[in-house]
């Protein structure tokens, strides 16, 4: 039913249980699974400011964040393969480097794993939003043509919604795919 699945990451609770239903379905479909962190330049606006007086300002804590999320996907897709690996699949890993999609910086890791002629593809990849945070989700699971889209009800912003956060709810109105909000 679905063959390649999106899961936003942004570290908040209900992100990793969305990312533990995303792994859910992943297996019970036997579906490909992408795990994606938006680094949004917006929550570091002097980044946006000094980059004509110093363009190098603030860019420690960018790629702080940057290594953090790597570390944590890193983790999300052991849990993920060894959970696989323990149905009695082989794990065969391969590395893809640094790709771009439209304007943003995207740095891919995938692992491969597969089950005699059975291959599941995991993929985790972070990128840098040029625009909002929702509209880079929605572009990159377009240029992934991916088959659904799961995504926390609420992320680590302080703009709390009362039911849904307002990444989710931009996400649910201009996704091309079914979208499933885990609260």
């Amino acid at each position: 039913m679905f063959s390649k699945i999106l899961v936003a990451f942004d570290g908040s609770k209900p992100s990793l249980d969305a990312v533990e239903s995303a792994m859910e379905i992943g297996r019970k479909y036997n579906s490909s699974l992408i795990i994606l962190h938006v680094l949004d330049s917006y929550k570091y606006p002097y980044l946006l400011s000094s980059v004509i007086l110093a363009p190098t300002f603030g860019s420690d804590k960018f790629e702080k964040e940057r290594e953090k999320f790597e570390e944590l996907m890193k983790s999300l897709k052991e849990k993920y393969v060894s959970k696989n690996s323990g149905e009695g699949l082989k794990n065969e890993t391969s590395v893809s480097g640094e790709t771009n999609l439209d304007d943003s910086s995207d740095s891919t890791e995938s692992t491969t794993t597969t089950n005699g002629g059975n291959t599941e593809l995991f993929e985790t990849a972070i990128v840098e939003a040029e625009t909002s945070t929702a509209s880079t989700i929605v572009d990159y699971a377009e240029s992934k043509n991916v088959d659904l889209l799961v995504i926390g009800s609420k992320g680590r912003t302080g703009l709390k919604k009362m039911l849904v956060g307002s990444t989710a709810t931009e996400v649910v109105k201009y996704a091309h795919c079914p979208v499933i909000v885990v609260r």
